[in-house]
């Protein structure tokens, strides 16, 4: 007879988004620091709960509380619940942050969050199928989809001069964009 261990603070999660990865340890309170993958670097004060990878080979997820946390030099710091000394902090190091997309704040209409607009197929205004979205890259200026088809890779900044439509629901979005471009 096997005895199925269970473990109520570990879980699997299909729906969440990695927002940043454990860089180190900060102090020896329990603190750690965590490198953001969004483009604001306080993205995770939002979340008084935040998601942290034990195996992610496996995706199994452990949720901590945020007791208390700040930006500095870019860098998300936060006190962790259950985490109370360094030591604890540095077996963090590595580990991917995550959150619920159903969590994340409604964006302003014509927003968009980068993790929904992966993925989607993109078509010009005749049509004429241009790949999916495979990336986004941040310029400075704007943002750019990074488009492939097969070998093809094309660029297209995503700004209202060029995208048409963004349709969430179709996964499409339209561009004003010529094949040979």
């Amino acid at each position: 007879m096997h005895q199925k261990q269970h473990n109520n603070n570990s879980e699997v999660i299909d729906n969440l988004i990695p927002m940043g990865k454990v860089v180190n340890a900060f102090g020896i309170k329990g603190w750690v620091k965590i490198k953001t993958s969004t483009h604001e670097h306080d993205s995770l004060s939002n979340y008084k709960k935040l998601y942290v990878s034990v195996n992610n080979a496996n995706k199994k997820w452990v949720l901590h509380s945020v007791e208390q946390s700040f930006v500095q030099n870019e860098i998300f710091h936060a006190k962790l619940d259950g985490i109370s000394d360094r030591d604890g902090a540095m077996l963090l190091k590595g580990a991917i942050v995550a959150v619920p997309r159903n969590e994340f704040p409604k964006p302003d209409d014509d927003e968009y969050y980068w993790v929904d607009l992966i993925g989607l197929q993109v078509c010009n205004s005749k049509e004429e199928y241009l790949g999916t979205v495979d990336s986004l890259m941040e310029t400075g200026a704007n943002s750019v989809l990074v488009i492939k088809d097969g070998e093809t890779q094309r660029l297209i900044p995503f700004v209202a001069q060029y995208i048409l439509d963004v349709n969430l629901e179709k996964k499409q979005i339209t561009v004003y964009w010529e094949l040979d471009y």
